[in-house]
C-alpha cells in the first residue's frame, strides 16, 4: 500500500494539509472485517482512498459480476434506456457500455433490438477485448464505473477519445458531495470500500465533463435503478440490507424473507422510499461537440477545478 496522494487527482489542488478523514468499512461480506482510509478534497470536495490496494485481490469473487437478467432488473435497465433515449439514443447507433461487468445490460440493448451495443470491462473476461477501445462510439455509457479509478479524469479523456462527432457520454456514479464523513458507517454503501478509489463530487463531474467541450444535455439526481416500483428505491433497498448483514451481497441473493421487512418503516420506505431519495447516485449525460477538438492538457490550481 501506499501514504495518501500528494494532491487532488480531480482538480490537482495540492493543498491536502488537514483534510477530512474517515475509516470505513467494507461493504462486502468477504472483506467486511477490512477497514479504509479516505479523505476529502477540500476543493473539489471529491472523495479519495488513502491507501492504494490490490485490487485485482478483491475484485476476484465481486458480487456485481454475477447478477442476472432477471425482471427487477430489467425494470431498471427500462428506465436507463428511457434516459438515453430522451438524449437521442437511436437504434442503429453504436454503443459501448464501459466497465460492463458481466454484460448484462449489453444482454439487456441487444435484445431490445440495439445490435450494436459492446461491452468492455479490464476485470470480467471475456469482456476485456482491447480491440474495442479502438473504435468510436455514438453513444458512451459508464455505470458504476468513474469512482472505481484512481485518476477519473483520465477515464474521461478516454472517453472523449472514443466518441464519434456529437455522441453522448452517460456517466452514473455516486456524489461525493452527499456523504457525510463524520457518519461513515451510513455511506458505506456509497463509500464502497476498497472499490471506489475517487469518488467524484457532482461539481466536479460536472466541471470535468465541460472542460473535455461536451455539453450537459440531462441530469438525473437520482440513480437509474432508483424507480416508483414498489421495493426498488434506494431508501427501501439501504434498510432491507440493514435486516441482514448490511452487506451488499444480499442484493445478488434473490429476496430472502424476514419479520423486519413488515415494518412500519420497511412498508413506509418500500411504497415511498423514492420521494425520500437523497442525491447520493447521480447521473449526467453529456453531448460531445459536432467536430473533433484536440484535448486540452490538464492544468493545475482552484480555478481550474475538474480541469483535464
Amino acid at each position: 500500500m501506499r501514504p495518501a496522494v500528494a494532491r487532488c487527482n480531480v482538480c490537482s489542488d495540492p493543498d491536502v494539509r488537514d483534510p477530512e478523514t474517515a475509516v470505513v468499512r467494507s461493504n462486502v461480506r468477504a472483506f467486511r472485517g477490512e477497514q479504509f482510509p479516505v479523505w476529502r478534497c477540500k476543493t473539489c470536495l471529491s472523495i479519495h482512498a488513502a491507501d492504494e490496494v490490490d485490487l485485482a485481490r478483491y475484485y476476484e469473487n465481486y458480487p456485481f459480476h454475477v447478477g442476472k437478467l432477471g425482471a427487477m432488473v430489467i425494470w431498471c435497465f427500462d428506465n436507463m434506456l428511457r434516459r438515453l433515449r430522451r438524449a437521442g439514443l437511436r437504434k442503429g447507433h453504436r454503443i459501448l457500455d464501459y466497465g460492463c461487468g458481466n454484460g448484462i445490460f449489453v444482454e439487456y440493448l441487444r435484445r431490445r433490438g440495439y445490435a450494436n451495443a459492446f461491452g468492455y470491462d479490464a476485470y470480467a473476461p471475456p469482456h476485456d477485448d482491447p480491440a474495442l477501445l479502438d473504435l468510436k462510439y455514438d453513444c458512451i455509457v459508464s455505470q458504476d464505473v468513474i469512482e472505481h479509478v484512481y485518476d477519473p479524469v483520465d477515464l474521461l479523456r478516454v472517453f472523449a477519445r472514443l466518441t464519434a462527432p456529437s455522441a453522448m457520454v452517460a456517466i452514473g456514479t455516486p456524489n461525493a458531495e452527499a456523504i457525510d464523513l463524520a457518519r461513515p458507517d451510513d455511506f458505506i454503501h456509497t463509500l464502497h470500500q476498497p472499490y471506489h478509489v475517487c469518488i467524484l463530487s457532482k461539481r466536479a463531474l460536472l466541471a470535468s465533463g465541460e472542460s473535455l467541450g461536451w455539453r450537459l444535455e440531462r441530469y438525473y439526481a437520482k440513480q437509474y435503478s432508483n424507480l416508483l416500483v414498489p421495493g426498488l428505491n434506494q431508501r427501501f433497498f439501504l434498510l432491507y440490507m440493514r435486516c441482514f448483514d448490511d452487506a451488499i451481497d444480499v442484493v445478488f441473493e434473490g429476496a430472502p424473507f424476514t419479520w423486519r421487512m413488515l415494518s412500519p418503516r420497511m412498508l413506509l420506505m418500500a411504497f415511498f422510499g423514492w420521494f425520500f431519495s437523497r442525491e447520493l447516485d447521480v447521473m449526467a449525460v453529456f453531448r460531445a461537440p459536432a467536430d473533433t477538438v484536440a484535448l486540452p492538457a490538464r492544468e493545475s490550481g482552484v480555478e481550474n477545478r475538474g480541469q483535464v
